[in-house]
């Protein structure tokens, strides 16, 4: 499911945790386990955390593509040379 969708594998697990701890009605009408303070998983200080690591994830995630490819490219420079 989450390469069909490019989504990460981690994620659709933690969705499908949540699902299983608080139930479908959570997952009605855009509400989600975070925005329902009842039945909260993470406190907010841990949301914060959480979206916190996963910006600086997504920025090394990033600069790594970039790395790989400008290798590619170099790569290729030196088998057409």
């Amino acid at each position: 499911m989450a390469r069909k969708h490019e989504l990460n594998p981690n994620m659709v697990n933690r969705w499908v945790r949540t699902y299983k701890v608080v139930g479908e009605k959570n997952f009605l009408d855009g509400k989600t386990p975070l925005k329902n303070r009842t039945t909260a998983i993470y406190s907010e200080q841990e949301y914060k955390e959480i979206v916190k690591e996963n910006e600086k994830l997504k920025k090394l995630l990033g600069e790594k593509d970039l790395e790989i490819e400008f290798l590619r490219d170099l790569l290729k420079k030196q088998t057409h040379t």
